[in-house]
């Protein structure tokens, strides 16, 4: 069996486990109540990692309970690591190989869903026992594969994973019926993750989202269901627009930092960095614009990654809206069509069946393709109407007085500055009257300005980690972005030196400080004591 990836010289992940064991461990009464920490869709790079260990930590030991990592498979050198922080791997890969029977239950499953049905659809409907699995198993079959849309499931890629999923629900689900969860620390809200934490969650299980920056809470629906950030952010935003004061003035400052690309995560920052600003007439004459048009900008969402961030849509996934938003557009001549493409599509195994081979099967006189080295801040200069599903896009230039039609639920929705068809044939329909769409009034502009402000510096519902340690990961964490921009986010390729480096600054801060003189620890502790 592969073992999981920890990619870390040995001597620094050794000096670090050596000044681990020396704190205190967590041997307390366990009365059979566990912690789970799911690092199930996370790399092993210590900076992301350690506050998730350390945060879990003092859940743990102030409830005196077991702490379990789940991981896919198994690493000698990081399971040492965790065992001198008084926690156990827990492999999954480990846990289907001794459970026939639920394999033997997922395969039955998989053999009955594909005969029986097999669309991609129906994927999204497929569920294990009473807990939502297929929404989840979809967007891991298009996250991890070259498929960029499920039309089928009838093939190896989505059988073999169908399989997999379902197995590793069936062998989790019992494991967690013997080791009773009562609090659990997370990651993503997507993937086959969100599947774990429907587990956790149906098992009684607590939980927040724990990153190198802050403490977040998860939050479930009514059906027992993760509910993602653009659900309950917009809930929030929605009760405080009256306490944003002067958010004209900051919502432009942030707007002109985030398009000179010295804002924002690093792998966003690149959309915007470097690259040209034009005007209107130069874009027009660029592209071969007719000037006498308005201009449709599609902003194209990275096929694969997270298709469900905006809620279920009635496209079937990201590839499917933009397939049928450019199939709509090629009978409407009463636009300039102009296909924006994400800039960061690459990190997201774009290769195959790609954005500018669909631009090749829709191309006509009335659409073009706005090339990658125009910056994203030409936007607000081009752009008469965005679309969008949810993206960020739809919130930022409304601030510029440009209405968005979305096809999703994102957080700026509702708020009157949207143009929101409720379904496909709304939604096509809306296309067509297209031209006719007005800029946003000056009352408009203001509420999308506060509705941008209050998301990006508010008053925010998670709590920051601003002590001597997150702030040094932080930092440590942003190197590592900044310096590996697009290849760290797809693979462990090249995070060894920052894994050393990071392991490096735990180890002489434990040396110093103990493990326990931490915010992420001590939060944990705090909220054992709430949950007691």
């Amino acid at each position: 069996m592969k073992t999981e990836e920890f990619p870390v010289s040995k001597d620094a992940a050794e000096a670090l486990i050596e000044v681990l064991g020396s704190g205190k461990n967590n041997e307390g009464d366990k009365r059979d109540r566990a912690v789970y920490v799911n690092l199930s869709m996370v790399r092993l790079q210590m900076a992301w990692v350690m506050p998730k260990l350390l945060y879990a930590k003092g859940v743990a030991d102030k409830l005196s309970a077991e702490v379990y990592v789940i991981c896919w498979r198994e690493n000698e050198l990081f399971e040492k690591l965790l065992a001198n922080m008084g926690m156990k791997l827990l492999c999954l890969e480990k846990l289907l190989r001794r459970d026939i029977g639920g394999g033997i239950s997922a395969a039955l499953k998989t053999i009955g869903f594909i005969i029986a049905d097999g669309s991609g659809a129906g994927l999204k409907k497929l569920r294990y026992k009473k807990v939502s699995a297929g929404k989840y198993l979809y967007e891991d079959i298009i996250r991890t594969s070259s498929l960029s849309t499920i039309r089928s499931a009838r093939n190896k890629t989505c059988i073999k994973k169908i399989l997999h999923i379902l197995w590793m629900c069936a062998a989790l689900d019992k494991f967690l019926d013997k080791h009773k969860p009562v609090y659990a620390v997370t990651d993503d809200l997507a993937y086959h993750e969100a599947i774990i934490l429907c587990l956790l969650k149906k098992h009684g299980a607590k939980m927040r989202n724990i990153s190198t920056r802050a403490e977040e809470e998860v939050f479930f629906d009514n059906k027992g269901e993760p509910v993602r950030r653009g659900g309950w952010t917009h809930d929030r935003i929605a009760g405080q627009l009256d306490d944003v004061e002067d958010a004209a003035l900051q919502a432009e400052e942030l707007l002109a930092a985030n398009f000179a690309g010295i804002s924002g995560r690093s792998i966003d920052r690149g959309a915007f960095k470097g690259k040209e600003i034009l005007s209107r007439e130069e874009l027009t004459k660029q592209l071969g614009l007719d000037p006498a048009k308005k201009n449709a900008v599609i902003m194209a969402h990275t096929f694969t990654d997270a298709v469900f961030n905006y809620g279920d849509l009635y496209f079937r996934d990201y590839y499917d809206w933009l397939d049928q938003t450019l199939r709509m557009a090629e009978d409407i001549d009463t636009v300039n069509w102009i296909l924006k493409p994400h800039p960061t599509r690459k990190a997201y195994n774009e290769d195959t069946d790609s954005i500018e081979m669909m631009f090749e099967r829709h191309k006509k006189p009335h659409i073009f393709l706005l090339p990658d080295k125009v910056s994203g801040g030409s936007i607000k200069e081009l752009a008469d109407v965005l679309l969008t599903i949810g993206g960020n896009a739809g919130a930022e230039f409304a601030c510029f007085g440009i209405p968005a039609i979305i096809a999703g639920k994102p957080y700026y929705r509702g708020f009157g500055y949207t143009v929101e068809p409720r379904d496909i044939n709304e939604y096509e329909k809306t296309l067509r009257g297209i031209a006719d769409i007005s800029p946003l009034s000056e009352e408009q502009i203001e509420t999308a300005r506060k509705i941008y402000y209050y998301k990006k510096k508010g008053k925010r519902y998670n709590r920051r980690f601003e002590d001597e340690l997150g702030a040094g990961l932080q930092e440590l964490y942003t190197q590592m972005q900044d310096k590996m921009a697009i290849s760290y986010f797809e693979s462990n390729k090249g995070t060894k030196e920052y894994n050393d480096k990071v392991c490096s600054f735990l180890t002489e801060y434990f040396k110093k400080n103990g493990i326990t003189e931490n915010e992420y620890y001590k939060r944990g502790m705090q909220r054992g004591d709430e949950l007691k």
